[in-house]
């Protein structure tokens, strides 16, 4: 017998490669800054700006339910960066912008379908924080956001 579970991956790689790629895909209207970069992991350079990452953070595992199933609980920062030669307050609040749109971007994909409602990654998922500040990196100070992404899902251990 199939467990209901079984399309989903307790792989933390998967859940945040579907998260950059959902940003990396979005039309062109979406963002009223359009990131100029994009990564997998946070960045020590950043070679253009604004700049989101995605960084893999936690994954919790309990036991729940029948004998090996397990929930899954992922936190994944979305790190956002913006340093453009003009007026320090355009530029943080085309950061925080930026950040916001992200997060209700996110927002409209709960479950990280990337558009096939039969593939999920999550049964659910959404930004927790969206944190507004400063990033120091290579000798540049930056413009920068974290939103903190939670997601969860069960899988089988026998399945992971």
């Amino acid at each position: 017998m199939t467990s209901p579970y079984s399309i989903y991956s307790a792989n933390m790689v998967i859940i945040a490669e579907k998260i950059l790629q959902r940003i990396e895909t979005a039309p062109s209207d979406t963002f009223t800054i359009v990131p100029a970069f994009t990564a997998y992991g946070d960045q020590d350079r950043l070679p253009s700006t604004p700049a989101v990452c995605v960084e893999p953070g936690d994954k919790d595992r309990t036991l729940e339910g029948v004998p090996n199933m397990t929930l899954n609980e992922f936190t994944i920062f979305v790190m956002v960066y913006h340093n453009k030669v003009q007026d320090n307050q355009l530029t943080r609040r085309e950061c925080d912008m930026l950040a916001y749109e992200i997060e209700a971007y996110l927002h409209e994909d709960l479950q990280l379908t990337l558009g096939d409602p039969a593939a999920p990654a999550l049964i659910h998922g959404f930004v927790r924080s969206n944190e507004s500040g400063y990033s120091f990196k290579n000798g540049t100070l930056y413009r920068s956001a974290r939103l903190t992404f939670y997601g969860k899902n069960k899988t089988s251990l026998a399945d992971s």
